[in-house]
C-alpha cells in the first residue's frame, strides 16, 4: 500500500548534502512514482518531495528524513559531544522531536527515533569529544539493519478496524495459555492449612466447568536439557525453567512448586518451576545438571531424555517437608575426593555450599562444589595445612587467598547415603492428595538446614556425576571439535558400551589408542567424553613415571593403576605412551617384553575392581608418534582411534567457539580465518585467538591515552588487523617446528608471459575445486603436474602464482631434503610431506629438482637401495592422492630440468597428468611481457623504452637472464645516483662551513637531513639497461637449448599428456 503525502515536503540543507539525500533515496528500496529534488543555488537549497510523490512504506520515507536531519543540522554530534554521553558499540539511542518545524515533514514526525552505534573504536566504550573522535552517520547498516522509525504502527497492508474491535483484538494477541490453570494457585494461596479443600474444589472459570483434582492428576510429559549457565545460584539447585505457555499445561504459576519424576517411573521430587521465555523452547524443561541427574536417579542426559512434572498441592507457599535430624554424605571417588592434599579444601566448600541456603535433598542425590587446586600448591607442607583445620587464623588466610584467587578449576562430588527426619504430623483433616502424604513423610525430599541438621561426612561412594564444568564456568574445550563423524563419536561409542550394565559379564578389556599430531585434541576428547558419560578422567603422563631402573618404572606405573581402580569409574589416560619405548631400549635379547607383559597385567587386574564396584576403568593410551611405539605395547591396546589436522569447517566451528564472549570488530569474518589457518590443530588456534587478543591491548594501549583500568572496563574489540598480526607470527612459529604450508603473494603481474602453460595449469588445479561434484562418483582427479624444461625459465615462480591465484597453501620441498642417513627415514619423510599436505588442503606441493630424488630404478647401486624406496614410496604417495577422500585438494607440482633421468613409472597416467614444457620467448614481445613484469616495481626514467631494449635481447635468453639484466640495470642506476651525490657532498664540503650543519658533512648526515626527494630518486635509464645488456652471459648456450628442444619433442611424441 502506498502511502501518498498532500503537501510538499522540504529539508533545509547544503548543496553538497543534497546529491547524497538523492542517493540515499534511491537506494533506500521504496517505490517512487515522481521523485523531485529542487533547489535554488544559493544556501541552503532546499531539497523537496513533490505532491505527487508515493512511497510503499510510510516508515521508508520517515527514515530518510530523520537521517537527513540528524546528519545535516548536527543533532547527533549536540548529543554526543556536548552532553558527554558514554557511548557503546551496539547500544541504542533514540532522538525525540529532532525534526524542525520547517522541515515541512508529515504529522507524527516528532515520534522519537533510534539509531544503533555500530561501532566503536580502538574500546567498546567511552565518551566522544570534538576534533578527537570521527563520526559517521549512515543510512543503512549491515548488522543492525536498516535505520529505522521506533514506532508502534501496525503494518501498511494490515485494515483498520474501529477502536472497539481492535481493543478486542489487542486482549487475544498473544494469548497462549488458558486461565483455567490458574485456579490452582489462586486456591492453594487461601487454602494452604487446609489442602483436603483443594482437591475437593469444583467450580466455574470464566464460564467453563473446571475440576481442580483433574488438573492436580495430571502430568506434563517434556523434554529436558541441561542449563548451560547459571540463572540464579540460590535456586537452581530445585528450579525447573520452562516456557510461559507450559506452564498452563502444568496447571500452575511462575514460581509455584511442583511434582517432578523421570520418564522410568522413579521416586519424585519437589521443584520450583518459573517461566523463562528468553532462555527456553516449548515443550522442554530447562534445569541445572545437578538436579537433572538426581531427577533421573544418576542416569546420563541425552537428547531423548523426558521427565514428568505436575502440579503440587503448595501453590507458591514453603513446601510441608520435614527437616533433616542428620544427613550422611559420602565422597564419591575421584582423582580430586581422594587427594589428601585437597581435603581441605573440598570440605571447606561443602561447608559452604550448605550453609548458604535451606536446600531440598533426598538419599541419593549428588551434590557438586568446587575447589581451586592453586590454594593447595601454595603451601609446601600439605600435611600441616591438614593439622591446622581447627585454627582460626589458618582459616582466615585460606579464605584471604581464596578471595584473592577465586579461581575454581576442579569439581569434587558428594553423594547423600541417609537422611534422618521427623514425619510431620497432621493437623485436621488429612489431605486425599498423594503428593502432600508424600511430603509429610519425606518422600519428595526434606528441608537441610546448616542450624537444625546435623552433617556426617564419612566413607566413598562409586558413582557416575553431571557434566556441571560447563554450567559452574570452569575451564570448558571447544564442543566444535566434536561432530557426528569424528573421533570424538567413536571413542564416545566405545566408551558408552563398556558402561552398559551386563558389559561385566563379556569379561571385556576396553583399550584404546589415540594417534595425531600433537595439539590435534586427543587428551580434549578423552576428556569431553568423560564429562558426557558422567565418569572421572584419571591422568598419567607416561614421561613421568619412566625410570633409568626398569622395576621402578613397573612398580610406579602399578601403583598408578591402583589409584585410578579406586576412582572407578573412571577413564585412564595414558599420555605420551611412546616414551615407554625409551624404557625398552638397552635391554638384552629376550627380555624386551617383560614391560609390556607388566603393562597387560595391569589392565587385566582392572577386571576384578570392575567386579567389586560396578564400574570400569577404561584405559586410553595417547601418542603423536605412532611409529615409536614398540608392537608388544600396541598389542596391550585393542582399539585404534586416528585424528587428523581439522578441515576448513572444523576450523571454522573451533575458532567460533574460541571467539565465543569476545567482541569482534565489524570488519572480521570468521569464515576467512578459517581459510587462512589451514594446517593449524586446534591448540594452533586457540594459540592464534591468544594473539590476536593481545595484539588488540597492545593496538588500544598505543591508539589511547586512558588508563589500562578504565579501557578494559571499557572493552577492546578485536578487528581485522590483530588477527592479520596473530596469523603473521602463528604461521612463523609453525614453519619454525614443521616447515608450515602457507599462501604465497606472487600474482600473475609477476610471471612474463607463459599464458599458454598458465591456462593448462589452471585447467587441472581449479575444476576439482570448483565442481567437486563431479568427482563425487569416483571419477579419479588429475593430481599432479611436471614442468621441465631449461633452468631459469619460471618453473618455481609459475607454481606460487597457481598457489597465490587459487587461494591454495604452498609447500615447496627440496628434493635432497628428504634424503636421511638413517634406514627407512628417507620414506618416512616423503610420507610426512604429503601427510602435512593432507593436513593444510586445499595445499599444492612443488618438488623442486625431483630427478634428484626420483631416479630411475635399478640403475644406482647405493647401499640398501634407498633411492629405489624413496621413488616406491613416492609412486604410492601419488596414487593415493589420485582417488580418495584423504588426498582430495591436495596437488602436486614437480620441475625438473632432466625429464630423461626420472623413473619412467612417474610419467604414467595417474601419477604425473601432465607434462608441460617451460622454454624461453620466441618473440620480442614475450620477452617485453617479462621485462615489463620485473620492472613494474621500479623507477623508470621517462626516456626509457623497453621495447628497444627487448629487441636487443637474444632468443635463447631465460627468465633467470631477463632477472639478472634488470638487476644489473638497477644496481647500476643506484650506483650512478651513489657517485652524483658524493660529488655534491665533494662541492659542498669545498664551500666555507655553513654554522647549522656540521662540518664536514657526511653521506648519512645529508641523506638524512639535507637531501631532496629528487636527490635520492633512483631512475633507471636507458643507458643503465644497455650497459647491462652488453655485460650479461647468458645462463643457457644455444647448444643447449637445442638440446632441450630434442627432449621436449621427444617426450611430446613418447607420452600421451605431453606438451
Amino acid at each position: 500500500m502506498a502511502y501518498l503525502f498532500d503537501r510538499p515536503l522540504t529539508v533545509n540543507c547544503t548543496p553538497a548534502f543534497s546529491d547524497e539525500l538523492h542517493d540515499q533515496i534511491l537506494l533506500s528500496g521504496a517505490l517512487w512514482e515522481r521523485l523531485c529534488l529542487s533547489s535554488s543555488g544559493d544556501c541552503p537549497v532546499a531539497v523537496s518531495i513533490s505532491p505527487a510523490t508515493s512511497c510503499n512504506s510510510r516508515r521508508t520515507l520517515d527514515s530518510l528524513l530523520s537521517w537527513a536531519i540528524l546528519k545535516q543540522d548536527n543533532v547527533l554530534e549536540e548529543r554526543f559531544f556536548d552532553e558527554q554521553t558514554i557511548l557503546r558499540q551496539g547500544s541504542m539511542h533514540t532522538f525525540e522531536d529532532v525534526i524542525p518545524e520547517n522541515a515541512g515533514s508529515p504529522p507524527s514526525t516528532s515520534e522519537p527515533y533510534q539509531f544503533v552505534l555500530a561501532l566503536a573504536a580502538p574500546v567498546l566504550q567511552g565518551c566522544a569529544r570534538r576534533q578527537a573522535t570521527r563520526l559517521i552517520i549512515t543510512s543503512a547498516l549491515t548488522r543492525y539493519g536498516s535505520v529505522t522509525h521506533a514506532r508502534a504502527d501496525p503494518p501498511e497492508d494490515t485494515p483498520r478496524s474501529d477502536p472497539g474491535s481492535e481493543a478486542e483484538e489487542s486482549e487475544d494477541e498473544g494469548f497462549e495459555i488458558d486461565e483455567a490453570f490458574l485456579a490452582g494457585s489462586i486456591l492453594h494461596s487461601s487454602s494452604a492449612s487446609s489442602p483436603l479443600a483443594v482437591d475437593d474444589y469444583v467450580g466455574n472459570i470464566n464460564g467453563h466447568r473446571s475440576e481442580v483434582s483433574h488438573i492436580h492428576a495430571s502430568e506434563w510429559s517434556c523434554k529436558v536439557r541441561p542449563l548451560t549457565a547459571q540463572v540464579s545460584a540460590q535456586w537452581d539447585d530445585c528450579a525447573v525453567y520452562v516456557r510461559t505457555c507450559d506452564l498452563s499445561r502444568i496447571g500452575i504459576l511462575s514460581g509455584d512448586w511442583a511434582v517432578a519424576r523421570s520418564g522410568r517411573g522413579s521416586s519424585s521430587r519437589l521443584v520450583c518451576v518459573y517461566a523463562q521465555d528468553t532462555q527456553t523452547e516449548p515443550n522442554i524443561a530447562y534445569a541445572a545438571p545437578q538436579l537433572l541427574h538426581n531427577i533421573l536417579g544418576g542416569t546420563p542426559l541425552h537428547d531423548t531424555q523426558n521427565i514428568y512434572l505436575r502440579s503440587s498441592p503448595f501453590g507458591s507457599q514453603q513446601p510441608t517437608i520435614p527437616t533433616a535430624r542428620t544427613m550422611t554424605i559420602a565422597r564419591v571417588a575421584s582423582p580430586a575426593s581422594t587427594d589428601r592434599a585437597y581435603q581441605r579444601l573440598f570440605l571447606r566448600a561443602l561447608q559452604d555450599y550448605l550453609r548458604q541456603e535451606r536446600r531440598i535433598v533426598k538419599q541419593g542425590d549428588v551434590i557438586t562444589v568446587t575447589i581451586n587446586t592453586d590454594e593447595a600448591r601454595r603451601h609446601d607442607d600439605p600435611e600441616s595445612s591438614e593439622e591446622s583445620n581447627g585454627d582460626d587464623d589458618s582459616d582466615t588466610l585460606v579464605d584471604t587467598l581464596s578471595d584473592g584467587f577465586d579461581e575454581s578449576n576442579e569439581l569434587v562430588f558428594f553423594m547423600v547415603t541417609n537422611i534422618e527426619h521427623n514425619v510431620i504430623p497432621s493437623h485436621g483433616e488429612v489431605s486425599s492428595s498423594d503428593a502432600y502424604v508424600g511430603s509429610t513423610v519425606g518422600e519428595l525430599g526434606c528441608w537441610v538446614d546448616s542450624a537444625v541438621t546435623r552433617i556426617v561426612q564419612t566413607g566413598v561412594e562409586h558413582s557416575r556425576v553431571p557434566d556441571t564444568a560447563g554450567y559452574l564456568e570452569l575451564p570448558g574445550y571447544p564442543s566444535s571439535l566434536f561432530g557426528p563423524d569424528s573421533a570424538y563419536e567413536k571413542l564416545l561409542a566405545l566408551t558408552a558400551a563398556a558402561l552398559n550394565r551386563h558389559a561385566v559379564d563379556y569379561q571385556l578389556q576396553l583399550s584404546i589408542l589415540l594417534k595425531g599430531p600433537r595439539g590435534v585434541g586427543k587428551y580434549t576428547v578423552a576428556m569431553q567424553v568423560a564429562r558426557r558419560l558422567g565418569i572421572h578422567l584419571y591422568e598419567i603422563d607416561c614421561f613421568d613415571i619412566i625410570d633409568d631402573n626398569e622395576v621402578k618404572t613397573e612398580g610406579t606405573l602399578r601403583a598408578r593403576f591402583e589409584q585410578a581402580a579406586a576412582c572407578s569409574p573412571c577413564i585412564l589416560l595414558l599420555r605420551n605412551i611412546d616414551a615407554f619405548s625409551q624404557t625398552t631400549q638397552g635391554i638384552e635379547s629376550g627380555k624386551e617384553g617383560n614391560f609390556s607383559n607388566a603393562l597387560q597385567e595391569c589392565i587385566n587386574s582392572l577386571q576384578q575392581t570392575w567386579s567389586l564396584t560396578g564400574y570400569p576403568v577404561l584405559v586410553v593410551a595417547t601418542t603423536s608418534n605412532p611409529e615409536r611405539v614398540l608392537p608388544r605395547i600396541m598389542s596391550c591396546l585393542k582399539h585404534e582411534i586416528a585424528y587428523e589436522a581439522p578441515g576448513e569447517r572444523e576450523r571454522h566451528e573451533i575458532l567460533t567457539s574460541l571467539l565465543h564472549g569476545y567482541h569482534l570488530g565489524p570488519d572480521v569474518s570468521v569464515k576467512d580465518l578459517a581459510v587462512q589457518t589451514a594446517a593449524l590443530v586446534a591448540a594452533d588456534l586457540a594459540d592464534f585467538v591468544c594473539r590476536a587478543r593481545r595484539a588488540s591491548v597492545q593496538r588500544a594501549l598505543r591508539d589511547t591515552d586512558q588508563g589500562e583500568f578504565d579501557m578494559f572496563n571499557a572493552g577492546i574489540p578485536i578487528i581485522a588487523a590483530d588477527f592479520e598480526l596473530a596469523l603473521l607470527e602463528s604461521r612463523a612459529s609453525y614453519s619454525e617446528n614443521i616447515g608450515a604450508p602457507k599462501i604465497p603473494s606472487v600474482s600473475w603481474d609477476d610471471v612474463g608471459g607463459l599464458a599458454h602453460v598458465k591456462a593448462d595449469i589452471l585447467d587441472t588445479i581449479q575444476l576439482p575445486l570448483e565442481h567437486p561434484e563431479l568427482f563425487a562418483d569416483g571419477l579419479k582427479k588429475r593430481s599432479g603436474i611436471l614442468l621441465y624444461g631449461p633452468p631459469g625459465t619460471g618453473k618455481t615462480l609459475l607454481a606460487k602464482a597457481v598457489a597465490t591465484s587459487c587461494a591454495l597453501n604452498f609447500f615447496s620441498v627440496k628434493g635432497p631434503e628428504l634424503l636421511n642417513m638413517y634406514i627407512g627415514e628417507s620414506e618416512a619423510n616423503v610420507r610426512r610431506v604429503f601427510q602435512r599436505a593432507r593436513d593444510a588442503r586445499p595445499c599444492v606441493i612443488f618438488f623442486d629438482e625431483l630427478d634428484s630424488v626420483a631416479p630411475k630404478r635399478g640403475n644406482h647401486g647405493d647401499s640398501g637401495g634407498v633411492m629405489d624406496r624413496i621413488v616406491s614410496q613416492l609412486l604410492a604417495e601419488l596414487d593415493g592422492l589420485s582417488g580418495g577422500k584423504a588426498g582430495a585438494d591436495v596437488f602436486v607440482i614437480g620441475a625438473t630440468n632432466r625429464p630423461d633421468l626420472l623413473d619412467s613409472a612417474l610419467l604414467r597416467p595417474g601419477r604425473f597428468d601432465r607434462m608441460l614444457y617451460l622454454g624461453v620467448s620466441k618473440t620480442h614481445a614475450a620477452q617485453l611481457n617479462i621485462l615489463q613484469a620485473l620492472t613494474r616495481k621500479f623507477r623508470l626514467h621517462p626516456d626509457l623504452k623497453l621495447e628497444d631494449i627487448a629487441e636487443q635481447c637474444p632468443f635463447h635468453y631465460t627468465g633467470a637472464d631477463f632477472y639478472a639484466l634488470c638487476a644489473d640495470a638497477l644496481l647500476k642506476a643506484m650506483s650512478r645516483k651513489a657517485e652524483e651525490l658524493e660529488a655534491t657532498i665533494a662541492e659542498l664540503n669545498k664551500l666555507p662551513p655553513d654554522p647549522q650543519h656540521p662540518y664536514p658533512l657526511t653521506p648519512q648526515y645529508y641523506l638524512a637531513v639535507m637531501a631532496t626527494t629528487q636527490e635520492t630518486e633512483v631512475l633507471v635509464s636507458q643507458e643503465d639497461f644497455e650497459t647491462a645488456l652488453r655485460e650479461l652471459v647468458p645462463s643457457v648456450s644455444q647448444a643447449e637449448m637445442d638440446h632441450y628442444a630434442q627432449i621436449q619433442q621427444r617426450f611430446s611424441t613418447e607420452t600421451i599428456n605431453g606438451s
